[in-house]
This record gives C-alpha cells, sequence and structure tokens, in this order.
C-alpha cells in the first residue's frame, strides 16, 4: 500500500503541484520558518477529514498557517482558484511530497527507498527520493522565477481520520496515529497586489496553473 500511496501522491502532485505568484520576498526567510510553514501545511492536509478537504477539491484551497499567512493547494483535478487578502503572505512550495508511517506494507517496491519506513531519517530519504528528479519553476503573471528553497520538516506526529485524504484519493487506508516527514522546494511571499494573477509552474512534471484573487483592503 506505501507504494501506491507514494505514486498517487506524486502523480496528483505533479498535474497541479503548488504555484503561486512571483512578489517581494517576504522579510524573512530562514530554513527554520520555512520548513515550520510546510509542516503546518501537511499537518493541515493530512490531519483534515477527506470529505472536508481542500486538497481533495471540497472547498477553496487556501490553507491558513498562521501569522496572516496563506497556502494554496490542492490534489483535484481543476486548475485550482484561491481567494485571499492584500495583506495575506503566501507560502510558495513548488513541488512538495511526504512520506508516512500510515501504510507500511511497501510490496517489496525500492522506487522511493525507504518507502516502508518507520524512523525519522527512513521517512525523510523516502521523501527526498520522491522530489530527487523534480526542478520546480514558478513565474506569476509571465515574471521572472521565484526563488525556491529546498526545505524539509522534523517528524510532524499526525493523527490520520477515519475517512482521510488518502481514502478520497482512491487509496483506502485507516485512521490512527502517525508519523510523517515532508520535503520541498519552497518560498514565502509578500503580499500580492490586488486583482487576479495567474501563476504558472513547471519542470521535471506536467505544467500547472492556479489563479490567485487578491480582494483590496483586507
Amino acid at each position: 500500500m506505501k507504494r501506491l500511496v507514494a505514486r498517487a501522491l506524486i502523480v496528483v502532485t505533479s498535474i497541479l503541484g503548488i504555484v503561486f505568484a512571483q512578489v517581494p520576498l517576504a522579510s524573512a526567510q530562514a530554513s527554520d520558518e520555512l520548513a515550520s510553514n510546510l509542516a503546518a501545511l501537511w499537518t493541515r492536509v493530512l490531519e483534515r477529514p477527506g470529505p472536508a478537504n481542500p486538497a481533495a477539491g471540497h472547498g477553496a484551497p487556501c490553507w491558513e498557517l498562521g501569522h496572516n499567512t496563506v497556502a494554496p493547494f490542492t490534489f483535484a483535478t481543476q486548475e485550482p482558484s484561491c481567494t485571499v487578502g492584500a495583506h495575506t503572505k503566501l507560502f510558495v512550495a513548488g513541488f512538495t511530497t511526504e512520506c508516512s508511517t500510515f501504510d507500511s506494507d511497501c510490496d517489496g517496491d525500492t522506487d522511493f527507498g525507504n518507502c516502508d519506513a518507520t524512523s525519522a531519517d527512513g521517512l525523510l530519504d523516502c521523501a527526498r527520493l520522491r522530489d530527487s528528479n523534480k526542478k520546480p519553476t514558478v513565474r506569476v503573471d509571465g515574471g521572472d522565477p521565484v526563488n525556491l528553497t529546498e526545505v524539509e520538516t522534523p517528524p510532524l506526529n499526525i493523527h490520520l481520520p477515519n475517512h482521510n485524504i488518502f481514502d478520497e484519493l482512491g487509496i483506502p487506508t485507516p485512521g490512527g496515529n502517525g508519523v510523517s516527514v515532508a520535503h520541498g522546494f519552497v518560498a514565502l511571499l509578500g503580499p500580492l497586489e490586488p486583482g487576479t494573477h495567474t501563476i504558472v509552474f513547471t519542470g521535471n512534471f506536467p505544467t500547472g496553473t492556479t489563479t490567485i484573487i487578491v480582494k483590496p483592503g483586507q
């Protein structure tokens, strides 16, 4: 099952990715801050019940991470659209994956290294390998590429609900407690100008598009 989870997450992330705008970088971009945002994003994605999970296309894919920061994110097949306020920072991940302990049966598959790992180091190795051939490029409104930083999270203690994101992706997975480690190419960007922005990402995966709608005065 772990093999299927890994492949499914890569397919849906490759199709849509997480694509965002090029705007002035927020003042602080220390790796630990970026890793903290990535940890918050994946924790929300994994712990949100499947029928109410924006990553599965249920609702607007605007994940509130705290500190006036939003991360648009979805696995759904349609081109996502996210509405934010004029003073909202955007957490950008050109590409991100995670490995967890929730499906320990790897069926002998070694495509992603320690895909049946249970230790923090093994899960990180799995996540790194799954991202190793990805070269994300993120642009907004045809501008220059966003500067992305490669980061990883510490081990995340996750409570997976009984009806969860994996179920929504067609991979039935029992709920319970487990550990996840995520990896990604990310940035924290300052607010976009009010209006509608078309964001496009490319790389070693299909091109994807996200629309960011910025409302003035919020």
